[in-house]
């Protein structure tokens, strides 16, 4: 029996497609409940749901773990490494990535070790900065304004974390292998497309409603 080569190819996108869809699991309703304001909204894959195990109800916070592919981000993350994303909401105006950029910056002042800026790889927005930690050589920062908010990167053995508040709502803290650390925005770029991926529905949702009346 002959298979055409389209056939074939089709096959292999719905199977692959199939794949990728049992490895998410169907949404789950994340609610996650300040000490104050209005809840946050999120509908994520059950299958990036690292802790808790069980997310029902109102929860004060919540941890997912994604695999690099699902970014749709090829070349920016370390080839089959995940992203670790631990997100709270935000029960402050304080912003998770300016906060810890000027305590990073405090503690470096009133030691012996100094953050110092990098002028070669610093540049209208981004400020990056290398620092001694112990014995590896210079560890990696980065303060920079994204769309949704200020990011703070502490990057070091090629591993980085990240803090940020995604749009005044959810205090995020997320860990991942870049390939080159300099591409942090572009990295926040890919997460946050996500994060806009998990709001997406309760949006819709919410300006149907609004239209209705």
């Amino acid at each position: 029996m002959k298979i055409s080569i389209h056939a074939f190819a089709l096959t292999l996108l719905v199977l692959g497609g199939c794949d990728r869809a049992a490895t998410r699991g169907e949404p789950i309703s994340v609610v996650l409940q300040p000490e104050k304001g209005e809840p946050v909204m999120l509908d994520i894959p059950r299958g990036y749901v690292e802790e808790p195990k069980n997310p029902e109800g109102a929860i004060p916070n919540v941890v997912l773990r994604i695999p690099e592919k699902e970014f749709g981000a090829a070349g920016v993350f370390f080839a089959e490494s995940e992203v670790r994303i631990a997100m709270e909401p935000n029960a402050s105006e304080a912003d998770a990535g300016e906060e810890r950029h000027a305590a990073a910056l405090r503690k470096h002042r009133s030691s012996v070790e100094a953050l110092k800026k990098s002028d070669d790889r610093s540049k209208k927005g981004l400020i990056a900065y290398l620092y001694p930690n112990g014995e590896e050589p210079d560890a990696e920062a980065y303060f920079f304004d994204s769309k949704s908010g200020d990011v703070f990167v502490d990057c070091r053995r090629s591993v980085c974390k990240a803090y940020k508040t995604w749009n005044k709502r959810v205090h995020m803290r997320f860990d991942f292998r870049p390939v080159e650390t300099a591409n942090v925005e572009t990295v926040d770029a890919a997460i946050d497309r996500m994060m806009q991926s998990f709001a997406q529905s309760n949006s819709t949702e919410k300006d149907a409603t609004t239209s209705d009346k």
